[in-house]
């Protein structure tokens, strides 16, 4: 032992004690040790002196070298942000499952704002580290870390960061890691993956596969193909559901041909007429080589034709749009729709027309679809059915253009498409047709009670108060509707409306918790 060390705390003193006796005991050091000693007694005396001694040794002992030196400087994240929105925060924290989704907009404003939680809500934060949504990060993480570090223990999200190794650990460390990887090098991975894949157990090649998804490219497909021959049935069907997003690849030429053999146009021109068009269906038969990719029948399979039509709504579902450049997109469309296979070629094609997003055969869908609902395509009838694809259709839009689209349809008074529509759609709405929308809903509860029982159903404005426009005019005419609602009993509108009017409350003033007062505010 370092006889610096033992002097300093006193050790020695009570060692001579132990040997000598002790009546025959030195005194014990000065010091804040001997301030706690005082039995009379000298064997009592020099227990305690070992005790004491004894604790103030433990205490030191796991300490390292630079135990005490300094940290670092935390640098500051920004300004603290204003009390009310500071409350705000420590009221969400322990708010309960409701509360808590409201911490990522919380969070976000903070971001926008460039503020920070002030220091006394950083204990509060750190003990719920791990549940903090993914925008916390941003505005207090590295405070957090720096804390964390302050008391010894290792940063909350040191956990999730995926290892560097893709070769070890568990299958998600492995795939996380791997996934990683590919988005650094996308190439790189797919070279390192291709030598030792054979080695892997089936899970093992069926995970690492499909996070080859991240940074998909041309480059993948010779590995993919040669994956579509795996002793594993779960590494075939990853790499089936991986080739459809190749269009250039030799799987969607197999499905081109594919689609080319069951569906032809055959065009009559007549003198004086115009020409007529007709569209020829050839049912697909199964086949081991259908069956390679990905493509097998379902022997339940009833709605739309049974088997056979099930195998051409899989093909078309994997064909790339270019197989149809032939003819326009608007006329495949409305041939396959006023046809007895109508069901699987629709469905097969706007699951390829949403993988895609081509905008020509988007607003082909959109315009026919809208006409078909109107009446206004022969032979076509409108049904609920019909009504939703053209739901499908109108979201494949960017957010803007759905917009307008549904504000187009609440000027034509198209009250049961407008509530079919709010189902779907932008997460969050922009100020404009926020206001609109509010007007629109005014408006339908002015109606007959089948449209205020149509309004009440659960997706139409049960998301609402989380995707209008948080802004006081929006906010207030949310609030009038509520208030002239009447109450009904078993009436579910009015308990609605009025939720959504609350949200809406609460959002606004979370924006306006953020907004700090100016000079001459303060000093008035």
């Amino acid at each position: 032992m370092d006889a610096t060390v033992t002097a300093a705390d006193g050790w020695e003193p009570i060692l001579a004690a132990a040997l000598l006796g002790a009546e025959r005991a030195p005194t014990a050091p000065p010091g804040p040790l001997a301030d706690l000693i005082t039995e009379p007694d000298p064997g009592a005396a020099l227990l305690a002196r070992l005790a004491a001694g004894g604790l103030n040794h433990l205490a030191g002992l796991d300490l390292a070298p630079d135990a005490m030196a300094p940290l670092a400087p935390r640098e500051p994240a920004g300004r603290d942000c204003p009390p009310a929105a500071a409350m705000r925060l420590y009221g969400l924290l322990g708010g309960g499952h409701a509360a808590r989704e409201r911490l990522g907009e919380w969070f976000d404003l903070a971001a926008a704002a460039r503020m920070r939680p002030p220091a006394w809500l950083h204990q509060a934060l750190m003990l719920q580290g791990r549940s903090l949504p993914e925008a916390a990060r941003a505005v207090v993480g590295p405070e957090l870390a720096w804390l964390a570090g302050a008391c010894g223990e290792a940063p909350e999200d040191e956990s999730d960061e995926a290892p560097d190794d893709w070769t070890a650990g568990s299958l998600a460390e492995r795939r996380a890691a791997f996934a990683a990887f590919r988005a650094r090098d996308p190439d790189g991975a797919r070279a390192a993956l291709e030598p030792v894949f054979r080695k892997e157990k089936a899970e093992m090649r069926e995970a690492l596969v499909g996070a080859l998804a991240t940074g998909l490219s041309p480059a993948d497909e010779p590995f993919l193909e040669a994956c579509l021959d795996d002793r594993a049935g779960g590494v075939r069907e990853a790499a089936q559901r991986l080739l459809p997003h190749l269009p250039g690849s030799l799987y969607a030429s197999r499905m081109a041909m594919r689609a080319a053999t069951a569906l032809v146009i055959e065009t009559k021109t007549r003198l004086l007429r115009s020409a007529t068009h007709d569209l020829v269906v050839t049912l697909p038969e199964d086949s081991p080589t259908l069956a390679r990719d990905g493509v097998t029948p379902n022997q339940w399979e009833q709605r739309g034709g049974g088997i056979r039509a099930g195998l051409l709504r899989d093909i078309l579902a994997r064909t790339p749009l270019r197989a149809f450049a032939s003819h326009p997109p608007r006329l495949w469309l409305e041939l396959a729709l006023r046809g007895e296979w109508s069901e699987p070629i629709l469905t097969g094609l706007f699951e390829t027309i949403a993988r895609e997003r081509d905008p020509d055969w988007t607003r082909a869908a959109i315009d026919l679809l809208a006409e078909a609902c109107e009446g206004k395509v022969a032979g076509v009838r409108r049904t609920n059915e019909l009504i939703g694809r053209w739901v499908r259709a109108v979201d494949l839009l960017p957010d803007a253009e759905w917009e307008a689209a549904v504000t187009e349809l609440i000027r034509a008074r198209k009250i049961e498409v407008v509530l079919a529509m709010l189902g779907s759609g932008p997460e969050a709405f922009s100020e404009g047709f926020s206001a609109a929308l509010v007007d629109w809903l005014a408006f339908v509860t002015r109606g007959s009670d089948d449209l205020r029982r149509d309004l009440a159903k659960p997706w139409v404005i049960g998301r609402l108060g989380e995707r209008l426009w948080p802004s006081d005019d929006v906010a207030a005419s949310a609030a009038a509707l509520a208030a002239r609602l009447p109450e009904q009993e078993g009436d579910r509108l009015r308990p609605q409306v009025t939720a959504l009017s609350e949200t809406l409350d609460l959002r606004v003033a979370m924006r306006r918790e953020f907004e700090t007062p100016t000079e001459e505010t303060a000093r008035g």
